[in-house]
Formats: structure tokens, C-alpha cells, sequence
């Protein structure tokens, strides 16, 4: 697991420094989606952390007109026992998370909330978010990209 966890971190940095946005960005879509593809359901024993997307581009937004962006992620445990959220840590103060902090049983859908304050945030927004649960995947990045003009 930890060397899922440190091959996934070391391909979102080198991501960041490719020459197009949009080609880390698909690299960041297909490497979630083959690591979902990996853990056939059958052979989950635990808990697992399912997230509809890992990463949300909101684009090029105004700060005096958008001070404010919510963004929603709907999560489902696909394990057999359940799902734990014990805490969701965000990068920088202009960020919350909200998640459920009741288990979330197997085959269960639920919402994890991220809200971005863009008063104080000019240019590029490239953000992690990381959600540690009691799942057999225990530590799951989700990247909020865009760009915030004033």
C-alpha cells in the first residue's frame, strides 16, 4: 500500500512540471482510474474508499465575483466493512473540508464538501487535499486546480 501511496505522489509532482496542464491532468485521470481498476471488488477485505474523481479543474475564475467555491466529491465504500473518514487535511488556510463523520457501510454513497475562499488567492491554484480513512486504500489525494484572477 505505502508503495502505491509514494509512486502515486511521485507521479502528481511530476505531473505539475509537464509542459501542458491538460496532459498532467490526463495522466492524473488514467493513473486513478487503472489503481481503481487494480482492486477487483471480490478480493476487498476491508473498507475501500471509492471517489467519483481525485481531481476537479474549476477553470479560470473572478475573485470578486466567485469569493466563494464549493466542491462536491461523491465517495462509496466498495469494501465489506465500515468506511471511517478519520480526518481530511487541507494545504493551505483557504480551504475546508467537510465529510461525514458517521461510518459510511459498504455500497454506501456519501459527499465530501471542499470550500475554497478566493479572497486571498491570485494566479494559479494547484491545492492538495488528504483523506485518511481506515480503508485498505488509506490515504487518498484529491487535487483542486484552477486559476483565480482578481
Amino acid at each position: 500500500m505505502k508503495y502505491i501511496i509514494i509512486s502515486f505522489s511521485l507521479i502528481l509532482f511530476s505531473c505539475q512540471y509537464r509542459n501542458t496542464k491538460d496532459n498532467a491532468v490526463h495522466v492524473l485521470d488514467e493513473q486513478y482510474r487503472i489503481l481503481q481498476q487494480e482492486t477487483p471488488v471480490d478480493s476487498i477485505v476491508g473498507a475501500y474508499l471509492h471517489l467519483d474523481r481525485i481531481r476537479h479543474n474549476f477553470g479560470i475564475i473572478s475573485s470578486k465575483k466567485m469569493p466563494k467555491i464549493t466542491i462536491e466529491f461523491e465517495m462509496e465504500n466498495k469494501g465489506k466493512i465500515p468506511l471511517v473518514i478519520l480526518k481530511a487535511d487541507v494545504s493551505c488556510g483557504c480551504m475546508t473540508v467537510n465529510y461525514p463523520k458517521t461510518p459510511i457501510f459498504a455500497t454506501q454513497k456519501a459527499i465530501l464538501t471542499v470550500t475554497i475562499n478566493t479572497k486571498n488567492q491570485i494566479g494559479i491554484f494547484n491545492k492538495p487535499i488528504f483523506v485518511k480513512t481506515n480503508a485498505e486504500n488509506d490515504v487518498v489525494l484529491i487535487r483542486i486546480l484552477g486559476e483565480i484572477q482578481k
